[in-house]
């Protein structure tokens, strides 16, 4: 069974987060210190492979102290808790540290986020830049891409079928080719709105659900739970392509000729979607990187996938719940997505 991942909350961090911390699905043990220098020996004793960091007022000694233990334990990550009008003073701290920067009360999903990056020691930007980014491609390519559709349109509708039924048919090929765009763009628009949480919270099955999602896939082999129930309250249409992003990217494996299968069970605080790979060009495929959007389109080249993780996570954490990735001892990829009952 594996260890509980174990969380020290130093200084005077607020009520509520420690509380948020102790709901994460995953259930991590998290304990409270009151400073760096007076519970050092308890700290020590308790080995945390996380520690958030509430700094008092005297910022530099704190960091002093930060460094000093971080040098002394390498691979403990560090997060730093900062109140929103205190985000931009806290990030020079931050970046001297090699810290994540968590602002406290934040967005749906931002701590699962920040303390997944912060346990596997991720140097790139928090997922709310990515999720803004992404946000903006799509609203810089939608309004040409309706002006642009509307005249293949008309361009179709005024070809003579029996005279020009090869011009026909090659306005045809490129409508189709733009509602293949305009898929991604609406995936796009989907994780801006998936980043602010579920518009809705309806019991949903998940086991019905991803039934649906293999049987539109290529492959419609899964091991669902074979006892007790998996639902959960949340928005059906962001669980839906959550669940349709992660079949997308378990087929896409498999065309390389890796191994990937997926499991369904219902866990004590919610349900897990496990999928696990191995083999085949996922040997090039290191983590921290694993959840960056676009990354695994480097071993999916050609195959159109590259947000189909960035998707599942982001609608997984907005929905209150955790995404983690690990390599196990045999070499393989797990990827687990935690939803909460």
């Amino acid at each position: 069974m594996e260890r509980a991942v174990r969380i020290a909350v130093v200084g005077p961090a607020p009520e509520p987060l420690l509380g948020d911390l102790r709901g994460l699905p995953l259930q991590p043990e998290v304990r409270q210190f009151q400073g760096l220098y007076g519970d050092t020996e308890a700290l020590t004793r308790f080995q945390p492979d996380l520690l958030v960091a509430a700094l008092s007022d005297d910022v530099p000694e704190s960091i002093g102290a930060l460094r000093l233990l971080r040098s002394l334990w390498p691979s403990l990550g560090v997060v730093l808790v900062a109140v929103p009008d205190r985000e931009l003073a806290m990030v020079p701290a931050a970046r001297r540290l090699g810290a994540q920067l968590l602002v406290f009360p934040g967005k749906p999903g931002q701590l699962a986020a920040v303390v997944e990056q912060a346990l596997l020691g991720s140097n790139r930007p928090r997922a709310d830049v990515f999720v803004d980014l992404a946000h903006g491609i799509a609203d810089e390519i939608n309004n040409p891409l309706q002006f642009v559709a509307g005249h293949l349109q008309l361009l179709h509708a005024g070809c003579d079928p029996a005279r020009e039924r090869d011009r026909r048919d090659q306005v045809r090929s490129a409508l189709d080719g733009l509602l293949r765009i305009q898929a991604s763009v609406d995936r796009l628009r989907l994780l801006s709105q998936a980043a602010n949480g579920p518009r809705r919270h309806d019991p949903l099955d998940l086991g019905a659900m991803l039934g649906e999602a293999l049987a539109a896939g290529t492959d419609a082999s899964a091991e669902l739970p074979g006892s007790g129930t998996c639902v959960v309250p949340g928005d059906r249409e962001q669980l839906r392509a959550a669940l349709e992003a992660v079949v997308r990217f378990r087929d896409a494996v498999r065309s390389l000729g890796a191994a990937a299968s997926l499991a369904l069970e219902p866990i004590e605080r919610g349900a897990r979607l496990r999928l696990v790979a191995s083999g085949g060009g996922l040997v090039a495929w290191r983590l921290p990187r694993t959840f960056e959007p676009y990354y695994p389109s480097r071993i999916l080249r050609g195959h159109g996938h590259g947000l189909d993780l960035f998707v599942a996570q982001t609608v997984v954490l907005g929905h209150g719940g955790q995404a983690t990735a690990r390599v196990q001892p045999d070499g393989s990829l797990r990827l687990d997505f935690v939803l909460p009952a």
